[in-house]
């Protein structure tokens, strides 16, 4: 139902998965920090009966080239800008998740402005470093991200995603498997550890935005959605509140769960369908 591609975006290979049929309207997926495309499994399947959707992993993830010097976020930026010009995506829908969605905030704000037409933000506020209620939730990523174990055995691998990522909204055994598999690689020791470049980290305690992130969140001008763990440590319930006082018009949904939303249930995937619908 998908293929796995990979395009070279200013000198860094990137891989993407592509679904559904190449002159269908673009849905363009993008990942939390340590996180991979394969994660919009679930709604990519769905979407693409109508939609053509590309999931690339950023660079230090998944299938994706190493690049240390590209992990802030505005180089991130960039190569999905580059993405955007070397695939011709003149007009798409964007998700983003977490990381994901603050690039999409950016992206849609200023150098995609007019080719990004919907944008659905997954768990995630315009400024989480500045966000004292998001102090905790990113120590807590921050500590599994920077010494990540290794396992003898898959079992043993899915078992420890299964705990870090319990804040997730429910999935099936299938889900966890699949989360799993794509999420890992061997070392050079034979064991099992998360496939990420470790030094995705530093960039996120050391980058100044550019741009001040709440200018950016307000000049946003498309149809747009948030989504919400109910129980979310790194999208306060009041820093959602403030979104939607600066942008009144913007649609939101609750999930029970943490950070962050699988995007993987019916309602989930219904909410986002309706806006890239209306």
């Amino acid at each position: 139902m998908f293929t796995h591609e990979f395009h070279t975006v200013d000198g860094v290979e990137v891989h993407y998965t592509e679904w559904g049929d190449e002159d269908a309207p673009v849905v363009v997926c993008v990942h939390g920090l340590s996180r991979v495309g394969r994660d919009f499994d679930p709604l990519a399947r769905a979407l693409s009966d109508d939609y053509r959707v590309l999931c690339p992993d950023m660079p230090g993830r998944g299938l994706s080239e190493w690049a240390p010097d590209r992990y802030d976020p505005e180089s991130l930026v960039e190569l999905l800008v580059g993405f955007y010009d070397d695939l011709g995506l003149e007009s798409t829908r964007y998700v983003g998740t977490s990381m994901g969605g603050q690039l999409g905030i950016a992206l849609t704000a200023g150098p995609l402005a007019d080719r990004v037409d919907r944008l659905v933000i997954n768990d995630v506020g315009p400024a989480p470093a500045d966000d004292e209620e998001a102090e905790e939730g990113i120590d807590r990523i921050i500590e599994y991200l920077t010494n990540p174990p290794t396992f003898d055995r898959f079992s043993e691998m899915e078992a420890y995603f299964r705990e870090v990522y319990d804040t997730f909204s429910d999935q099936t055994d299938a889900e966890w498997r699949r989360l799993t598999r794509t999420s890992s690689r061997r070392t050079d020791e034979g064991t099992f550890t998360p496939n990420y470049d470790t030094r995705i980290v530093e960039p996120l305690l050391t980058a100044e935005p550019s741009e001040d992130p709440w200018a950016l969140w307000e000049a946003v001008d498309v149809p747009t959605l948030v989504l919400r763990g109910r129980d979310s440590d790194i999208l306060a319930e009041a820093t959602l509140e403030e979104m939607l006082e600066r942008r009144p018009e913007t649609e939101h949904l609750e999930i029970e769960c943490g950070h962050a939303p699988a995007l993987n249930d019916d309602r989930q995937i219904g909410a986002i369908r309706s806006l890239f619908e209306d």
